[in-house]
């Protein structure tokens, strides 16, 4: 049986601009979009900052946001200097990375 004190799950970061989501080796899981208000891409790096291994990019417009439920992005892929996420000069996005 699961013990119910131990935690569970992966941790939700919240990113709304350009943001150092994790330090260190890790697993990006998913990347949720909860709204957009301006098309733009999203560029995810291994790295502490907007350079260096890039993971993925994400190009968000008007379409993407349509629905009015979140969309996830799912990735499981590993990180080994850290997690980044990089907003071009349109992008104006919530979003959430949930990351082991």
């Amino acid at each position: 049986m699961t013990n119910p004190n131990l935690a569970f799950g992966s941790t939700p970061v919240h990113v709304t601009e350009d943001t150092q989501v994790k330090a260190g080796k890790g697993i990006l899981r998913n990347v949720i979009l909860n709204g957009l208000t301006t098309a733009g891409d999203l560029t995810i790096y291994d790295s502490l900052t907007e350079a260096g291994t890039v993971i993925a990019v994400l190009h968000l417009d008007v379409t993407t946001s349509i629905s009015v439920q979140p969309i996830n992005f799912p990735y499981n892929t590993k990180f080994a200097t850290g997690c980044y996420a990089g907003f071009d000069g349109n992008l104006v996005a919530d979003l959430t990375f949930m990351i082991d």
